[in-house]
Formats: C-alpha cells, sequence, structure tokens
C-alpha cells in the first residue's frame, strides 16, 4: 500500500514539484487543490492518509483555517509546508496540531521523512487510543507500511508462539506478538476465540460438529471452555 498525499498549494509550480518528488519516492499524490474549498471536495472524492498544507492559499479560507475543518471533520493529519513563518501564523498553526512544520524551499529528503514520520503516528495513535470496536478494519504491518484489512475479510487467526497468522480473503499476515495480545487489543463480534490457538470469524464458518469448525477448508478445534458461547451462534435446524 502506498501513502496517499493531498497537496493543497495555490502555487502551481510549487505544487507540481512536490508532487513529482512524492511520486519519485513512491508515494500517490491523490490531487493538488489551490483553495481550502477544493481540499475539502478532493477529500471526499479521494480520501488521502496526509496533507501537505500551504498557509496562503487562494479562497474564503487560509491553510490553517482549512487545516482546523480537515482536522475536525476527518482527524487526518497536516504537514505545513509554507514559506510564512511569521509567529503570528506559526502560534495559529500549532493551534490545529500538525504533525511537521517545512519552511519553503523545502528539502526533499526532510519533506519525505515528515511524510512518513506523520503516517507512522497518526496510524499509532489510532491503534492505540481508539476502541477498535467501533471500527470495521485494523491496520497491520506488511513491509514498509500498514496494511488496512476489513475485519470482516478475515477468516481465522491461529496462535504460532509468540506471534499469530492472520488468514484473509487476501493473504496470510504475521503478526509479530501473540494471540492474547491479539484478542485484547481487536474486540469485535465478528471474532470469537474458540480455542487457545484460535480466534475465528463466525461469519465464515462453513461447517461444524461437536468438536470443530470448518472454515475454508481448515479444521479448527473448539475447546470445551470455549463451546457454549461458539456454538449459540449458529442457528441449528
Amino acid at each position: 500500500m502506498r501513502i496517499k498525499v493531498l497537496i493543497v498549494e495555490d502555487e502551481v509550480l510549487v505544487a507540481e514539484d512536490i508532487a513529482d518528488d512524492l511520486k519519485k519516492e513512491g508515494f500517490e499524490v491523490t490531487d493538488i487543490a489551490i483553495s481550502g474549498e477544493e481540499a475539502l471536495v478532493s477529500i471526499e472524492k479521494d480520501c488521502p492518509h496526509i496533507i501537505l498544507m500551504d498557509i496562503n492559499i487562494k479562497g474564503d479560507m487560509d491553510g490553517i483555517e482549512t487545516a482546523q475543518k480537515i482536522v475536525d471533520e476527518y482527524k487526518l493529519p497536516i504537514i505545513y509546508v509554507t514559506s510564512n513563518t511569521s509567529s503570528q501564523f506559526v502560534n495559529r498553526a500549532l493551534e490545529t496540531s500538525p504533525h511537521a512544520f517545512i519552511s519553503k524551499p523545502y528539502n526533499v529528503k526532510d519533506l519525505i521523512v515528515a511524510v512518513e514520520l506523520a503516517f507512522k503516528k497518526y496510524n499509532q495513535k489510532e491503534l492505540s487510543e481508539t476502541d477498535l470496536r467501533q471500527y470495521q478494519a485494523i491496520f497491520v504491518k506488511d513491509g514498509e507500511y500498514h496494511k488496512k484489512i476489513e475485519l470482516k475479510d478475515i477468516y481465522y487467526i491461529e496462535a504460532d508462539g509468540s506471534y499469530c497468522n492472520v488468514y484473509s480473503k487476501e493473504q496470510k499476515y504475521t503478526l509479530s506478538f501473540n494471540l492474547n495480545h491479539f484478542q485484547s487489543n481487536v474486540q469485535s463480534s465478528l471474532l470469537q476465540r474458540v480455542h487457545r490457538s484460535y480466534v475465528v470469524n463466525l461469519n465464515h464458518v462453513d461447517g461444524f460438529d461437536k468438536n470443530t469448525l470448518l472454515i475454508q477448508k481448515k479444521i479448527i478445534p473448539v475447546s470445551n471452555s470455549y463451546k457454549e458461547e461458539t456454538y449459540k451462534a449458529f442457528k441449528k435446524l
């Protein structure tokens, strides 16, 4: 998965330079917006992971007002990239809790590092502070980035010593923590613990007998201590 970036910058040549630098490093630029109004429309069409925001932009809202609206409505991380570094504007900008503040002319390396760190910090904050019972997806480490997995697409999670393996529609993911840690952090009515070594998605159970479940041709044991809670989820005729 590539990090998606929205650039809000009314100097077209500067915006295009930023976009080119990002693309060369493997990022995806969702759009270039020259005003706060355009930025909000763009987010609705293709929501990015990160916003690069200039302070002086066209339209009725400046970059700081636009950033505050984005933070309030979408909770997306903001990185200011601006030549306006007067204390008046910097103090206002800091009230929007930006993830970074980069002065123009920008250094490409600093910009790339800022985007990567903002994305990482944002994901960590979401995972640590949010009750995942209210969400429909989780993000798991896959290469350089965290990849989104819809909970409904998970077939089952299998313990593997101090690790655990998540089997989903797309692929298998290995997580660097055990099954108990997974279950304590990811709670969903879809996911049921059925054995000390297994958590299953009840919606993907293809069949069962008194001791096992069948999911995607995988036979999964059901421990006595989990039988009552597990089997009551199925309508038997």
